[in-house]
């Protein structure tokens, strides 16, 4: 509702969005100040307004004062969240609060909100979480969190969290509300940072924003050399957010590791129903230390299928084949001879081509 000044005429002439009485824009500025009326100021916060006016950004921590005069503030809803990362466990947590003034979606003139989380770029439902679904509401209080497991450093610089809220509908396909995007490397570690934005239109996901094979998953590895074995080890630890590959949403996983005569590979046992499958085997291939750093390992995770052909879920290759992080680990493995050193690594869609080879 706007509020009307005592000279306004008797009519409900008042503009929902930018909150001021239509007499007082119309009357000349000369006439309101006779009147003394005052003019209309929009509904920034005086820090806000002091930095727009002097050409500077707005504070990091206060929301885009632009983004409340659009039509989309308006017509899609706000929504209130936070994010931590989590340096140590390598996780992101995502606490979803509550949206307010959605737009409605239904005949009732309410919506099914629920929200869901996407990791940019990538085009895999692996990188997919959403929290649960509010019924015939356009102001839910979700207060749910939603972590990814696996979040390396690098992720950190590259990768943009995609905040999408939609409606759910059970006789047909569920339909997009509005969404935010948020750049990851914009969060300190180890720290929350609280967002309440306004939705936007949903904006098209860029196909050449990465040439990067798609995701499949995490997988936590260790690698140590064993000075008294002579030989290196490689623990299986666990996997995170792994693509379904069965009907029912998930998969049955193992993980493989080739042996280094290539005759045989070793495998983990099979994880029944998951997609975050704990692991926790570890293997010895004897080989010499400095053999290692002309060496690269391969690891591959798979569906298990009774009755016919394994799914390839994904797989990652690690040495001095690799690059980034999976190069670094290998090296910061063959520069501390027996220290354990765990790193999480992202599953590719595409089977790699060396086993532990030249």
């Amino acid at each position: 509702v706007g509020v009307h000044c005592a000279a306004a005429p008797s009519t409900n002439s008042v503009c929902p969005r930018t909150r001021v009485c239509l007499h007082c824009v119309s009357t000349p500025a000369h006439l309101r100040a006779s009147r003394g009326l005052r003019p209309a100021v929009p509904a920034f916060p005086a820090s806000v307004r002091e930095r727009k006016a002097l050409g500077g950004p707005p504070p990091e921590d206060e929301p885009d004062a632009d983004g409340y005069e659009s039509d989309d503030c308006t017509a899609l809803g706000t929504l209130d969240f936070s994010l931590l990362y989590d340096q140590e466990s390598n996780a992101l947590h995502c606490t979803i609060t509550k949206a307010k003034g959605l737009k409605p979606m239904d005949h009732n003139g309410l919506a099914d909100p629920y929200v869901k989380l996407h990791l940019l770029p990538g085009a895999s439902k692996a990188n997919k979480l959403r929290t649960k679904t509010l019924r015939n509401t356009l102001n839910p209080m979700w207060n749910e969190t939603l972590t990814y497991y696996g979040i390396t450093d690098e992720d950190m610089i590259r990768k943009t969290l995609r905040i999408s809220v939609c409606d759910e509908d059970k006789f047909r396909h569920n339909e997009f509300i509005g969404e935010t995007r948020v750049p990851l490397k914009k969060l300190k570690p180890n720290h929350t940072k609280t967002f309440s934005i306004c939705l936007e239109k949903q904006l098209p996901v860029d196909k050449t924003e990465d040439k990067s094979l798609e995701e499949r998953g995490r997988i936590l590895i260790s690698l140590k050399y064993s000075s008294q074995k002579q030989g290196l080890l490689v623990g299986i630890v666990r996997c995170a957010h792994l693509a379904a590959m069965d009907a029912n949403g998930y998969s049955d996983p193992y993980v493989k590791t080739p042996d280094v005569d290539k005759k045989s590979k070793h495998k983990t046992a099979v994880k029944k129903k998951t997609l975050n499958p704990e692991f926790n085997e570890e293997f010895c291939y004897e080989i010499k230390h400095g053999d290692l750093a002309k060496k690269s390992l391969e690891v591959t995770v798979w569906d298990y299928d009774i009755g016919r052909s394994n799914d390839f879920i994904g797989g990652v290759v690690l040495g001095i084949n690799a690059k980034g992080e999976r190069l670094k680990h290998w090296f910061d493995c063959l520069k501390n001879k027996d220290k354990r050193i765990e790193r999480w690594h992202t599953l590719t869609s595409e089977l790699p081509g060396a086993v532990l080879s030249d």
